[in-house]
C-alpha cells in the first residue's frame, strides 16, 4: 500500500512475539476471522480489516514488511486508499473490537494481524475539539486524551466483505 502523506516519523515493528495468556478463558480471534491474503473478514462484526498496519506492505508469505506510518488525527480520518474508497479510520468500538484481552505487547492476535507495534492507533472517535480515542496495542486500553497533532499509527477497516 503506497503511503499517501509524508510523515517525518516511522516506527518498526518489534521483533519480540505477544505475551499471551494462554489460562485466560478467551475466544481465540482466529477464530472469527476469514483471512484472506492482506485483508481479514471479521464474522462477528462485518468488518473487514486491513492486516497491516498503514505504511506496511502486506507479503504473500504471509507477514506484513516495512515500517509503520505515523499521521496525525486529521490525516488518519482524511486517509483514503486509491484502490477502494470504503476504506477507512474504525470507530473506537470497532478497532477495541480486535484487541485480544489475553495478550499484550501487542495486544493482539498475530495470527490475524501480524507484525502489529506495540503502539497507539488512532480511532474516528473525536472526544473533543483537539483531543481523540486511541487504542493502545501495548495494553489493548482505549484512551480519549490524545492531541489530535500527535502522530499514531492507523489500521485501515470497511464495512462488508
Amino acid at each position: 500500500m503506497a503511503a499517501v502523506f509524508g510523515a517525518s516519523l516511522v516506527a518498526t515493528p518489534d521483533i519480540a512475539r505477544a505475551e499471551c495468556d494462554r489460562a485466560k478463558p478467551v475466544q481465540p480471534l482466529v477464530s472469527r476471522f476469514e483471512v484472506h491474503g492482506e485483508t481479514a473478514y471479521d464474522t462477528s462484526t462485518d468488518l473487514t480489516w486491513m492486516r497491516c498496519s498503514y505504511g506496511q506492505q502486506w507479503t504473500e508469505a504471509g507477514g506484513c514488511l516495512g515500517s509503520v506510518e505515523l499521521l496525525d488525527w486529521e490525516s488518519a480520518v482524511g486517509l483514503h486508499l486509491p484502490d477502494d474508497a470504503n476504506w477507512r479510520l474504525p470507530e473506537r468500538d470497532e478497532l477495541q473490537s480486535i484487541v485480544a484481552q489475553n495478550c499484550k505487547r501487542p495486544a493482539i492476535d498475530e495470527t490475524v494481524f501480524p507484525a502489529t507495534p506495540s503502539m497507539q492507533f488512532w480511532t474516528s472517535t473525536a472526544s473533543g475539539p483537539s483531543y481523540a480515542w486511541v487504542v493502545f496495542f501495548r495494553t489493548g486500553m482505549p484512551t480519549w486524551n490524545f492531541l489530535k497533532t500527535s502522530r499514531f499509527a492507523v489500521r485501515m477497516v470497511r464495512t462488508g466483505r
